[in-house]
Formats: C-alpha cells, structure tokens, sequence
C-alpha cells in the first residue's frame, strides 16, 4: 500500500485551488488503496479539518518556519513512517525548496500550470490543462515523467459519480468566485444583476476562505433578487447539476463546471488561469472575460475600482444575452457532455504506481 504524502498550502491569500486539486488526487487513491498524508500550513489544515469529503492525516506545518526546517520536518517524517512518494503543489515553494525537497531521496510529484518557475525537480509533473502540451515542460523538464492534458484532470469524487439532470430542468444562474475570491467580485456581479432588474434564480456559492461574508449577508438580507447562498458548500457537483449558466472564476473549478455540463462564463483572474480557459472556451461549452488587471491591483485604486464596474457592467450584459437565449444554452450543455472526462485521477495514479514500483 503506497504512501503519499503531499505538500500543500491553502487559504485567503493563496485561495483553495491547490488543496482542492491535491484533495481529489488523495480521494481517488484512497479508492486505489493508497494512503495519503498531508502537510498543511495552519489555514489549510483548518479548512482540512472541516470538510466532511476528506480523506488523509494532516500535518500542520506552520508557515513561520524557514524552508529548511519545513524540509526538515518532512525528512523526520520520513525517518519514523512509510513514504513512497511526495506531491507538492503551490506557487509558494521556491526552486531551492524543491530542488531540497528532490534530494531527500523520494520521487516527487508535483502539480503545475505554466512551466514558468524554474526546474520543477520533479519525476512526474501533472497538468491537466488543455493547452498544457504547448508549455515544452520535454526541454526544461527532460527526465520527468508528464502527466499532461485534459486526460489528465483530476475530480474530486463527486463529480466522477453524477447522476444527471435534464437540461431542461435547471432553473439557477450560479455565481462562485472560487474559494477565496480575492478580487472581490461575487457582491459587485450581484449588485449589478440587481440594477439590471434580474428575475431569475441565483445561486451563490462562497468558499471557506471568503473573506467578505458581512457584507454578502447583509446585501442578501435587504435584496429584492432571488437568491440561494451557500458558503463553505462541500458537496457541490448536485448545485451544477441545477445550474442554467455559470459565472465563475476560471480556477479548478471550471473543470467541475465541464464534468457536469453547465454553460459557464469564465473569469480569469490570474496568469495561471489563462491557458486552461482558453482551450475550454474553444471547447465552445464556455465563455470567458478577463479580469487578470483587477487581480494585480494598482496604485491608483480609484482606477482599479472604475475597471472593475466596467468589467463587471461588460460581463453581466454578457450572461443575461445567453440567459435569454435557449438555443446557445442548450448548444454549450452539448459541447460540455461530449468534452468532459472523468477518468484523469485514476491515470495519474496508474502513473504514479509504476513511478513507485521503479524506485524500489
């Protein structure tokens, strides 16, 4: 029975994309007989902690320390308990931290987007984008093992075991702005379905790591829209199942949004984003928008926050167009179900059994 540990970090800077992806990994090797064991900073374990779907010990690992002695810290892990290999995945661990994670002597996994932080010092590199075989991980990576492209997506098991809705039956305008949803954008795309007179149903989905929960209560609580909230939502693969169209933020959880089929409007709000999105929306079961500015921020805010309505105004207009239109809808729920493939997990694992069984 292999042993993986994985080396993650999560929570409202870092959003919760990396321990999501990380988590469905963990939940299809549990089904595979693994053991998964992960090492958390404390934000991450919390959140851990307090989902009913997880899987895996948690290690804190708390984020005062210095690479060398959250290296270390793993090593001494190492020296009492089985280890067979290690999965990182974060934009945190520097090329030093990786390249010291390597030579403590464990095949190690690690999750990627762009190919654009230096060697990796990885055996296997999993990217399940569908532009990620444009990335030339074979020059700078020449000895790794690639897991790459869309047969390579990893779901959590929810979405692996669906029991379908007819089309016809979705009533909701979903908004999810991922995790965290660090630009803000959940209340102002609200606010602005609001001035546009929306009749429809919404449902808003917030992450654990959602910073802005006041002010959302209390625009809910005065609001004349129909609204469903659901915050920290563990189990949300049934809400797709009842969603008409989308606007989500173009994390992990467009890949979601494509297992179930739902028409999606795309937000990118990160370089990372970017590739992944742009083969979905030639998938043509989505659109998307851009709003990698708003993201970054500036140092005049007032510039910022005028880019952001317009940007807002832009992609509202947008939805409510398809909103109306059956047709479209109805066309984007097909392209979805022929697109969409579960089985990248179970892949991936198959991978990382042969990478175990060479190294011993």
């Amino acid at each position: 029975m292999p042993h993986i540990l994985f080396r993650v970090n999560a929570g409202a800077s870092s959003g919760l994309g990396h321990l999501m992806r990380c988590l469905a990994l963990a939940q299809a090797m549990a089904k595979n007989q693994f053991t998964p064991i992960f090492m958390l900073n404390d934000e991450g374990a919390n959140i851990a902690k307090s989902r009913q779907d997880w899987v895996g010990e948690v290690i804190v690992v708390s984020e005062s320390q210095a690479d060398t002695q959250a290296i270390e810290k793993i090593a001494e892990y190492g020296r009492c308990h089985p280890v067979d290999a290690i999965v990182l995945d974060g934009y945190d661990f520097s090329s030093l931290y990786r390249q010291q994670l390597a030579q403590l002597g464990y095949p190690v996994i690690c999750f990627d987007d762009m190919n654009n932080s230096g060697h990796l010092h990885a055996n296997l590199i999993i990217n399940g984008s569908g532009s990620a075989h444009q990335l030339k991980y074979e020059d700078n990576q020449p000895r790794a093992q690639l897991c790459i492209g869309e047969n390579y997506r990893v779901l959590r098991q929810e979405f692996c075991e669906l029991t379908e809705l007819p089309f016809a039956q979705r009533q909701y305008l979903t908004i999810m702005m991922g995790g965290s949803d660090p630009a803000n954008l959940t209340l102002p795309l609200l606010q602005c379905l609001q001035n546009k007179g929306f009749s429809g149903k919404l449902k808003v989905i917030t992450g654990a790591a959602y910073s802005f929960l006041d002010e959302l209560n209390k625009f809910i609580r005065t609001s004349k829209l129909d609204i469903q909230h659901l915050h920290d939502c563990q189990q949300i693969a049934h809400s797709f199942l009842q969603t008409r169209l989308a606007i989500s933020a173009a994390g992990g959880s467009q890949f979601e949004l494509q297992a179930t089929a739902t028409p999606s409007c795309l937000l990118t709000v990160a370089d990372n984003q970017v590739g992944a999105t742009q083969a979905a929306v030639k998938q043509a079961w989505c659109i998307t928008e851009d709003f990698s500015v708003i993201a970054k921020g500036n140092e005049n805010s007032k510039m910022v926050e005028h880019h952001k309505r317009t940007r807002v105004e832009d992609t509202i207009k947008n939805v409510l167009r398809y909103w109306g239109d059956d047709v479209a809808l109805l066309k984007m729920h097909h392209q979805g179900l022929k697109s969409r493939d579960t089985n990248g997990a179970q892949r991936i694992i198959e991978n990382i059994q042969q990478l175990c069984s060479d190294e011993e």
